[in-house]
This record gives structure tokens, sequence and C-alpha cells, in this order.
């Protein structure tokens, strides 16, 4: 084990099980780990499954850049069915008979693939003057959350049976991939196919198979004792190890020499090759962001 990674520093990759929040997804986490600081990367709805990136420890403070990726998901479509949450945990709305049969799904998505302006569902957790919008939709208020720039890079069916099957998905779903930027409500995306197909449709099985590099299998995974990532195994971005001389002034959050290319996430690392800070390089110098350890000369030393 890396002593400038400490078990309880780094990210863990959940499979997160239907029915949960989010958080009751890392509550697990933190007893196991006996690490009170456990975040994660993007919020899944209890509804959902699949990829929850956790970070315990100092790493939270990297949560960001995962935050930022791109993600990627399998949603199956219920036909004909609208739903005040835009999936099939809210209160249905209206309900017709439709089908997707003979549905040209390239032509269907087409408006909406490459950048759109996408309205949030009301039921999403985007404050509205100070209070989540989720909380004034539960309340009856109307709510109108304005369109907000997102990126739909692709929607591609699923042809065979679906993967999430037993996960909501019901014979006449649809499946699809969906692969898009950080902030797109995937829910909202299935309320714009419906309605341009004319019947309306919600959200029966939602799973998230992918953020950036980071991937699951498309069928849901039992929960397995948790595997500890350190942040240098984390991310691909440049490293240098640092001179012992230097520790006490990096400890003080003043730059250092670096041998690294200049760039805006470099790691810092000890002496046995874990990861003891991050920050940029420029002209040969590391100016550090953040420490990812506590006591750092005597850990990055040995």
């Amino acid at each position: 084990m890396d002593n400038a990674n400490p078990p309880s520093c780094g990210f863990v990759l959940l499979d997160k099980p239907q029915g949960k929040s989010s958080q009751q997804a890392l509550s697990p986490l933190k007893r196991i780990l006996r690490e009170r600081r456990v975040g994660h990367a993007g919020t899944l709805d209890p509804l959902a499954t699949g990829l929850l990136v956790a970070a315990a420890g100092k790493a939270t403070r990297l949560l960001s850049h995962v935050e930022a990726a791109n993600k990627e998901y399998l949603v199956c479509l219920r036909p004909g069915v609208r739903t005040d949450t835009l999936d099939l945990d809210g209160q249905v709305l209206s309900r017709v008979e439709a089908s997707w049969e003979g549905v040209d799904w390239n032509a269907l998505a087409a408006p909406f693939l490459g950048e759109i302006d996408q309205v949030p569902p009301a039921f999403s957790a985007i404050q509205v003057d100070g209070v989540r919008s989720y909380d004034r939709a539960r309340k009856g208020e109307a709510v109108e959350l304005p369109a907000r720039r997102v990126r739909i890079d692709a929607v591609e069916p699923l042809s065979g049976p679906s993967p999430l099957e037993g996960s909501g998905w019901e014979p006449g779903d649809a499946t699809l991939r969906v692969r898009c930027s950080k902030g797109t409500y995937v829910r909202s995306l299935v309320r714009d196919l419906g309605e341009r197909a004319g019947c309306g449709a919600s959200v029966s099985a939602l799973r998230r198979t992918a953020i950036g590099p980071w991937r699951l299998p498309d069928v849901p995974t039992e929960p397995t004792d948790p595997v500890v990532v350190p942040v240098e195994r984390m991310f691909d971005w440049p490293r240098f190890t640092v001179d012992p001389n230097d520790l006490r002034r990096l400890s003080n959050g003043n730059d250092i020499p670096s041998d690294a290319p200049s760039a805006s996430l470099v790691l810092a690392l000890g002496a046995s090759g874990g990861a003891i800070a991050f920050g940029a390089v420029e002209g040969g110098r590391f100016q550090p962001t953040a420490l990812l350890v506590d006591q750092i000369l005597e850990r990055a030393a040995s």
C-alpha cells in the first residue's frame, strides 16, 4: 500500500443500486473506510442505477474534474406516458396507447444532437431563489426553469433484449444509448423525444455506464468490496517526483521546481510514487492547488 495514499484517500467506482439515493449509496463506504469525508460526482435519481464515482478523504478535492467529464447512459422509454417527474416514479399526467414500432430513431433524435438548449426537469436539484426545484415542485408550485446549453453526442437504439430488463424495462419500451455532456438531463431528452413522436414518453429505467474514461458493464452487478483507486492511477495527468529538499516549501503552499511539462493539471508525487499534491506547472515551476495528504513531510518522504 502506498503510504502517500492511505486506504481512506482515493476513488471508488460504485454501481449504485435501484431505489437508493446517491447519498444513501455512499453510507456503507463511509463505514468501511472509516472516513467521514466521502463525496460523489454526478447525482443519480433513485430510479437509476449505475456508475457513481465516489471519493474519500482529500481526494474529494478532485471530484470536480470527474464531474466535468462526458457521460454515457442506457435509458428505457415508455411510450404514451407523461409524468410530472419525467420518469415512472412520478405522478402520471396522461396515458395513451402508443408504440415505438416503425420509429426512425435517427430522424427522431436528429434535432437533439450537438449543442442544444435543453429545459431541465422541474423535479431537479437546480436551485431557484435558494430553494431546490424539486422541493418547490413537490409543494405544487409552478416551476419554469430556463433552458441550459448542453451537448448530446449520440442517441443510439439498442436491438435485441434490453440490458435493463428487470430494472423497469417492459416489452414495448425502447432502449437507447445516450452519450452527452455534463449537465444533460436524460429525462428531459426522453420527454422531448416523446413529444416529437407525438405520444409522450417517460423514463422506465436508466443506467449510467460511463463517466469520461471510467465505465461499468451495461448490466447491473452485485455490489462487492470497494476497491480504492489512488489518485495517481485515477488520472492520466502529467506528473513529477518532488525533490525531498522541496517538501517543506510545498507543504507551505509555495511553488517548487518541476520537470513536468507546462500544464494546468499536474500531479506531484512523493518518493513512493503516490500523489501528494495537484496543481499547475508553468515555466518549470509547480504551483500547488491543494495538498492530498496530511503530514506531507513524513508521508511524502516514506
